[in-house]
């Protein structure tokens, strides 16, 4: 018994040692149940750790950082690192810049504003690896650092470095903007400061040359200190530590949104912090389990909050947009709530959505625009990033539809649980524009609609794509778009294979698999078929892998001779394959809903299931289903869910003793004005 005891001892003992091993910081912590060792995703997964503390002064007299740097990087991988290598993202905008280069490629001539055209992006000085000088090589947004002596497995360095980083006003557009506020400079912070590059289990280093579209980070801990003159307003990523000091109770109030309800759009803003030169306040943040550090900082700024659970939800709105913003904070928190339920739970303490003249996300951060409820799109995506971006970390720079595809999803799928089936917009002013004007479906809207109209313009682009290599484009060009709306497309014929219940297990499954990790299109494609069980390598090879497109047709439907039953024929025009719903609309108005699976797989669902339809390519184009319908058809249709990514749906619908589809010509007015795509009809305008 003493020796049963004595060994239980030593394994309680061993226990509590293995769980308080790491105790470096909040973020390097046995405690942090986010914290990637603490929940790998797989027995073999390693990611490298980071600890940033930043103090920087923002000098409003000549739009400039100056900061100094201390990063802490801990070598979590199986290999001896003799270098690092950071990201100077502004760099990007500077005189004979790669970014300059490919604007001249594209015929593009680039005004540069006057810090850019002096090279000055993000400048460097003093850098040390732990504490002695080192070897530094600059090729434009790369900065690579040759380390004293190797960085072993399972050890970790500290560099320090000054830094400055400039804004500016060149043609070209950057997320890191300032334009002025009523007398004051308007700052967004974005890709700010020298960033250690992301060294990974598949690529190693991440070294691209960064070209106007997409990032990547590591997870860790920022402890950032930003000062500011004393009348500006500063909200960022993390958990803001001297409220006290910066935002008292009295100014808060003075500051609350409500205050400012009936504002004429764009008056000038009241002051209620006078400015005084060189009087300054230090706004410190402290972000746990995030892979970047961006703010926002406006004079102007008035403040909205609403809370669900413990997620304190903020509204950030400059004063003369106040009024369209009242509802701003309350509308954040049914899409934190929508997404926590539906995809899995938002882990940060808090959320932003920012008036700041932009799109774009960051932890805990979104920079937005508009109104309501023109907002309501804008918020839903920029915040749902903080889903596919912020905590799942993908590569987005070497994949985009890994973030920007999976919120493109999301961002239907908000729109659709929070509004409804069609889109929320303000009314036209003019009369003559509000005779034309016809509800948009948020699913075609925001996805269906510019996948099929790239698709049947031959514009079909491969998914498995660098993202600068999308035929030499810039920004959304050259096919981008596609990064967005076919990946959301893929997502949504997903749930068309799997049924909606095994689909949502299968994503809320992969985001708790690698939250706070880094993955790859291979992991998101073993995660669903592991979880899942269904081989669905048909599936991900022709979207990820291939330009191919999708469509099916009704070719006809005649009565068996002898029976109550009915042969339609079906037709494969395209090379890709799914599985196919239709419904069956009787003569009595009954509807008979039928399944024609593809593989051995049969999702749940209450149609009648009929013989699999096995091809793809040139093999199998047809398939005859024999239905039973006592009282005779009226129409057939495929996919009433209009989920099928179907790029020619005409020919999806027929009814019989017709030869055309009945539904499929829209014939209107034409107003002189510009309709919207419709993906379900052909539409023929009269004048």
């Amino acid at each position: 018994m003493r020796i049963f005891l004595f060994a239980l001892a030593c394994q309680v003992l061993a226990a509590s040692a293995s769980f308080a091993q790491l105790h470096d910081n909040d973020y390097r912590n046995s405690s942090n149940r986010l914290y990637w060792k603490n929940r790998m995703p797989d027995a073999a997964y390693w990611q490298q750790d980071v600890h940033y503390k930043i103090n920087a002064t923002i000098h409003e007299d000549d739009n400039r950082i100056e900061a100094t740097e201390e990063l802490t990087y801990w070598n979590n991988s199986p290999d001896t690192l003799t270098y690092v290598y950071f990201h100077l993202y502004q760099n990007a905008f500077i005189r004979g810049s790669y970014l300059h280069q490919l604007e001249k490629t594209n015929k593009v001539k680039t005004r540069m504003g006057k810090n850019e055209a002096a090279g000055l992006g993000i400048t460097t000085g003093n850098i040390t690896v732990d504490g002695k000088s080192c070897n530094v090589v600059l090729d434009n947004t790369i900065m690579k650092v040759a380390l004293p002596s190797p960085l072993l497995p399972g050890s970790r360095l500290t560099i320090k470095m000054d830094f400055s980083t400039y804004w500016d006003k060149g043609d070209t557009r950057r997320r890191m903007k300032m334009y002025d506020a009523w007398g004051f400079m308007h700052y967004n912070g974005c890709q700010w400061f020298p960033k250690i590059c992301v060294y990974d289990r598949m690529h190693g280093w991440d070294t691209y040359q960064h070209l106007n579209k997409e990032f990547y980070g590591d997870y860790g801990l920022y402890d950032v200190t930003l000062d500011f003159p004393s009348n500006y307003i500063v909200e960022a990523t993390g958990v803001l530590q001297n409220r006290n000091e910066v935002l008292s109770e009295g100014l808060r109030s003075k500051l609350d949104i409500k205050n400012f309800a009936n504002k004429k759009w764009n008056e000038a803003p009241s002051v209620i912090i006078p400015y005084e030169k060189g009087k300054r306040k230090q706004w410190h943040f402290i972000g746990n389990n995030v892979h970047d550090f961006a703010f926002t900082a406006d004079p102007s700024y008035r403040i909205g909050t609403a809370y669900w659970n413990d997620v304190e939800c903020v509204a950030l709105v400059q004063e003369p947009h106040a009024a369209g913003w009242q509802t701003a904070a309350d509308y954040v928190t049914r899409i934190i709530k929508t997404f926590s339920e539906d995809i899995g739970r938002y882990c940060y303490p808090k959320i932003v959505a920012a008036d700041a003249q932009d799109g774009m996300e960051y932890p805990m951060l979104t920079l937005d625009g508009g109104s309501e409820p023109g907002f309501h799109g804008l918020f839903v995506h920029e915040i749902g990033h903080n889903w596919f971006y912020g905590q799942v970390g993908s590569n987005e720079t070497y994949r985009a539809a890994m973030d920007e595809g999976f919120t493109q999803f999301l961002t239907a799928w908000g729109l659709r649980r929070i509004d409804g089936e069609n889109m929320i917009g303000g009314t036209p002013k003019s009369k003559y524009r509000r005779l034309f004007a016809e509800p948009a479906n948020t699913l075609d809207r925001n996805v269906l609609t510019r996948y099929t109209y790239e698709a049947l313009n031959g514009a079909e682009q491969t998914l498995n794509t660098h993202s600068d290599d999308f035929n030499n484009a810039l920004n959304h060009g050259g096919g981008y778009g596609q990064v967005y709306f076919k990946t959301a497309t893929m997502l949504y014929n997903l749930q068309y294979v799997l049924g909606d219940s095994l689909f949502q297990a299968a994503l809320h499954h992969y985001f708790e698999q690698w939250k706070f990790a880094h993955p790859y299109f291979e992991d998101f494609r073993a995660s669903v078929i592991q979880f899942t069980h269904v081989d669905l390598s048909w599936f991900f090879d022709e979207w990820f892998e291939t330009a191919k497109t999708l469509d099916y047709g009704i070719c006809g439907m005649k009565r068996i001779p002898g029976t109550d039953s009915f042969a339609i024929k079906f037709h494969r025009s395209s090379d890709m394959q799914m599985p196919i719903d239709f419904t069956v609309t009787a003569k009595d108005g009954a509807k008979h809903n039928f399944y024609i699976p593809n593989t051995w797989f049969s999702k749940q669902t209450n149609a009648i299931q009929l013989p699999k339809w096995y091809g793809w390519g040139s093999l199998g184009r047809n398939y005859t289903a024999h239905v039973q319908i006592p009282s005779g058809i009226s129409n057939v249709q495929i996919d009433p869910t209009y989920r099928l990514a179907d790029k020619d749906m005409v020919d999806n619908y027929k009814k019989k003793g017709f030869s055309l589809n009945p539904r499929g010509i829209k014939i209107e007015f034409d107003g002189g004005l510009n309709p919207q795509l419709d993906r379900q009809n052909y539409r023929l305008y009269v004048r």
